[in-house]
C-alpha cells in the first residue's frame, strides 16, 4: 500500500478554520463593541442614587400638604412643564423647610414635572439649548410612555441630579410616576 501526502491538505484545512474564527470574531466585536459604548454612555440614567433622589421629591409631591392646582395642571398641558418648587407647601412652613432641606442635600437638583406621555416634553427639549446636552441625550434614551400608567398616574417628574466623584462633576438622571391630584380640576 502506498501512503498518500496530506500535509497540504492539513494546511489549507488549518488555514480555513482561522479564517472562519476571525470571521466570527469580528463579526461579534462589530456587534457587541458599539454596545459596550451604549452602555458606558448610559451608565448616569436611572441610577440607584437617582431612583432614590426621585423617589423622595415624588413623595414630596404627593404629600396631601403640596398644592397642586389646576394652574399647574394646564402649565404642564400647555408649557409642557413646570418646575418643582417648595413653596408650593404654602403655609405649612415645616414641610417647606424639609423639601428646600432635601434639596440642598442633593444639591438642587432640576426637577421637571411633565406629562404621563413623554412625548411633548422630548419635542420641547430636543431642539432648546435652554436644557442641558445630558437631558436632552437622556430623553432620548426614554421611552415615549403612550400607553398610560397601570396605576392611573397622569404626570412624570424628571430629576438631574449634580454629582461629583473624584473631582469630577457630573449628571445623572432619573424618572418615576406621579399619581396627584388637583385642586380645582375636572
Amino acid at each position: 500500500m502506498h501512503k498518500l501526502n496530506n500535509k497540504g491538505f492539513m494546511l489549507v484545512e488549518t488555514l480555513i478554520v482561522a479564517v472562519f474564527l476571525v470571521t466570527i470574531f469580528s463579526i461579534l466585536y462589530n456587534n457587541f463593541y458599539p454596545l459596550i459604548g451604549e452602555y458606558e454612555r448610559r451608565e448616569y440614567f436611572d441610577d440607584v442614587d437617582g431612583k432614590y433622589s426621585i423617589f423622595w421629591i415624588k413623595r414630596m409631591i404627593q404629600d396631601s400638604y403640596y398644592e397642586f392646582t389646576k394652574a399647574d395642571n394646564d402649565s404642564i398641558k400647555n408649557n409642557k412643564y413646570i418646575e418643582f418648587n417648595c413653596n408650593k407647601f404654602g403655609s405649612n412652613e415645616i414641610k417647606k423647610d424639609m423639601c428646600l432641606e432635601t434639596l440642598k442635600r442633593l444639591e438642587n437638583p432640576k426637577i421637571y414635572m411633565i406629562n404621563y406621555v413623554t412625548t411633548d416634553f422630548k419635542n420641547k427639549v430636543k431642539n432648546n439649548e435652554d436644557f442641558s446636552l445630558g437631558l436632552r441625550d437622556y430623553m432620548d434614551y426614554l421611552p415615549d410612555y403612550t400607553k398610560g400608567s397601570l396605576n392611573g398616574a397622569k404626570y412624570r417628574i424628571i430629576v438631574e441630579l449634580h454629582n461629583s466623584k473624584d473631582d469630577n462633576d457630573f449628571y445623572t438622571y432619573a424618572t418615576i410616576e406621579v399619581k396627584k391630584e388637583c385642586k380645582g380640576c375636572a
